[in-house]
């Protein structure tokens, strides 16, 4: 675990050491909220700049790893709706292109798992914000309740309200498609 102390001073290495630890988690989280690799990336990187900068001012009110996802969904949220607003159009590059799947199955059997997560995936976007992200933080990057309340500035009968409600919405759906 990299020390506090030392990336306040501007340690590289420690901050290269932090980068290691925390940046695939991120990246994935960022990667599941966004839809795209390229964006993920985008939002990753800029989440890393905004750590850099933000640690001299870090209170230890929650652990590093907390604070920085709740920086990640900021960054997300912050890109999503730049996007919004933009009214960009274009074509969504699917999350599971980037992303292959390791299996030693045959071609047809790759392709129908390819087309179940891509499915899944489209649920869970389909999902109201605040349930996406709290599915998106339980489910992808397999976080707490309790990280997940404190990421997402609430308690956790929220989280545990926003899960089954979120969970409700998925199987409804996964029933309607049968």
């Amino acid at each position: 675990m990299p020390n506090i102390e030392q990336l306040r001073q501007g340690n590289e290495r420690e901050f290269k050491k932090l980068f290691e630890l925390h940046a695939p988690r991120l990246l994935n989280t960022a990667l599941y909220l966004l839809g795209n690799r390229q964006d993920a990336e985008d939002v990753t990187q800029e989440v890393f700049k905004s750590v850099y900068i933000g640690l001299p001012q870090f209170k230890e009110e929650s652990s590093v790893h907390t604070w920085m996802h709740r920086i990640t969904l900021n960054k997300c949220n912050e890109f999503l709706r730049a996007k919004n607003r933009k009214k960009r159009k274009g074509i969504l590059l699917s999350l599971f292109d980037s992303l292959p799947i390791e299996t030693k199955e045959t071609p047809e059997l790759m392709f129908i798992l390819k087309e179940a997560e891509w499915s899944l995936w489209k649920q869970i976007q389909s999902l109201p914000e605040k349930q996406r992200i709290a599915m998106t933080l339980y489910a992808m990057d397999d976080l707490s309740y309790k990280e997940i309340a404190s990421i997402m500035n609430v308690s956790v009968a929220s989280i545990e309200s926003l899960l089954f409600r979120a969970r409700t919405k998925l199987k409804t759906h996964q029933s309607n498609e049968d």
